[in-house]
């Protein structure tokens, strides 16, 4: 008879250091609002959903159609910044990057991600 409940010992990670360097670490901001932890209420902080605007990483050939996946470009994710402020001196459709990865607060879920990083930085990008 197999394990019942498995999944509370089971873990899958994120490989972040690769997601970021894909994507080059820069993102558009999309919305944000406060966070604060149900299990530790000194841990607060924004909850960002960000915009991929670069993605280099090859997704490989589609099995059933033969062709070439998709990039995530023009995609958005959440990720919680646990720096314990309510906002982000960042307006909607600026630039930010993501800073320190925070391994032990993230995880993944069948198919959903739980990002959490120390802080978050704007980033003035030149348009063309």
């Amino acid at each position: 008879m197999p394990i019942a409940n498995a999944w509370v010992f089971t873990e899958t990670h994120f490989k972040a250091d690769e997601f970021l360097r894909n994507t080059h670490n820069l993102y558009r901001l999309v919305s944000q609002r406060p966070y604060t932890s149900k299990k530790d209420p000194n841990e607060s902080g924004v909850t960002l959903t960000l915009l991929i605007t670069q993605d280099e990483t090859e997704y490989g050939i589609d099995k059933k159609s033969g062709l070439e996946r998709d990039n995530n470009v023009l995609n958005t994710f959440d990720v919680t910044v646990l720096n314990n402020k309510v906002s982000i001196d960042v307006q909607k459709g600026e630039y930010v990057k993501l800073i320190g990865f925070i391994p032990e607060k993230s995880f993944v879920i069948e198919f959903d991600l739980i990002l959490r990083f120390e802080d978050v930085e704007k980033v003035n990008v030149s348009k063309k």
